[in-house]
C-alpha cells in the first residue's frame, strides 16, 4: 500500500495521525494481505490497550454514516505498537508504510525548506532587477514610471507561467492580494528566480526588450523547460 499525499501532509504538521484514519490504512493493508478487516471497536481497544501514553480523545463524526467515534491522535511510536498486534504478513507492510510515511515527511520537509530559500532568493532578486531598471533609467535621464517595473515582471511571468500574473491569479482563482511567489511550484520558483538574476544582468549591459526577451528564453529552454514538465508529472501522478 503506498502512501497517500493528503496523508504525508496531514502527518507532517506535527508527527500524529488520527486513529480512524490509521485504522483504515490498516484494514486496506489486511485486506492486501487476504485478512478480514478489524471492526473499529475492536481497534480502538487494541489501541487503548498497547498504547500507555495515549492524549484525550476526541469525537470523530464520520461523514457518510453520520456515526460519532471515539478516536485518538498517535504517533508514529503508537501505530507501530498497534501494528504489531496484526500477523506476519499484516506487520511488515505495516512497517513498510510507516517507514515510507517518515520518508515521505523527510522529502516533504526538505522541498519545504528549499522553497523558502528560493523564495527569498526571488524577492531578493526582484528587487534587485528593480534597482537595476531604477538605475539605468535615470542615468539616461528618465523618468522611471510603476509600468517599466510590471512591464519586467510580466516579461519573466510570461517566460515561465505562459501568462501574466493577473491572468495566473485569475485562471486559479487566487485573490488580487496574493503574491505570486507564494503560487509557484519548487522550480518555477528557482527559474523565475534565475531569470530575474540574468534579466538584471541584460538591462545593465543595456540590452533593449527584445534581446532580453530571446535570451532568457534561450536560458529557460536550455536549463528549465524539461525540468518544469517533468515536476508537472510528478505533481499531477
Amino acid at each position: 500500500m503506498t502512501v497517500q499525499k493528503k496523508t504525508i501532509k496531514t502527518f507532517a504538521k506535527d508527527e500524529t495521525m488520527n486513529s480512524y484514519d490509521f485504522w483504515k490504512v490498516l484494514n486496506t493493508i489486511r485486506v492486501e494481505s487476504g485478512n478480514k478487516k478489524v471492526e473499529h471497536g475492536k481497534f480502538l481497544s487494541r489501541v487503548i490497550d498497547e498504547c500507555d501514553d495515549l492524549p484525550h480523545s476526541t469525537i470523530f463524526r464520520v461523514e457518510k454514516s453520520n456515526r460519532e467515534l471515539e478516536t485518538y491522535q498517535l504517533n508514529k511510536d503508537q501505530m507501530l505498537l498497534v501494528g504489531m498486534r496484526e500477523s506476519k504478513d499484516v506487520r511488515k507492510q505495516v512497517l513498510k508504510w510507516l517507514k515510507e510515511l517518515s520518508a515521505k515527511v523527510e522529502e516533504l520537509a526538505a522541498e519545504i525548506k528549499a522553497f523558502k530559500i528560493e523564495r527569498a532568493n526571488a524577492s531578493l532578486n526582484y528587487v534587485a532587477q528593480g534597482a537595476m531598471i531604477k538605475h539605468t533609467r535615470e542615468a539616461e535621464g528618465k523618468e522611471c514610471k510603476f509600468w517599466h517595473f510590471s512591464n519586467e515582471a510580466d516579461l519573466l511571468n510570461a517566460i515561465v507561467l505562459g501568462e501574466t500574473a493577473k491572468q495566473h491569479r485569475e485562471r486559479h482563482g487566487f485573490d488580487k492580494t496574493v503574491n505570486l511567489r507564494d503560487t509557484l511550484t519548487p522550480i518555477q520558483l528557482e527559474c523565475l528566480s534565475v531569470l530575474e538574476v540574468n534579466n538584471t544582468a541584460f538591462i545593465s549591459a543595456g540590452l533593449d526588450f527584445d534581446m532580453r526577451k530571446e535570451l532568457l528564453n534561450k536560458i529557460l529552454d536550455r536549463d528549465f523547460t524539461q525540468r518544469l514538465i517533468d515536476e508537472h508529472m510528478r505533481l499531477e501522478a
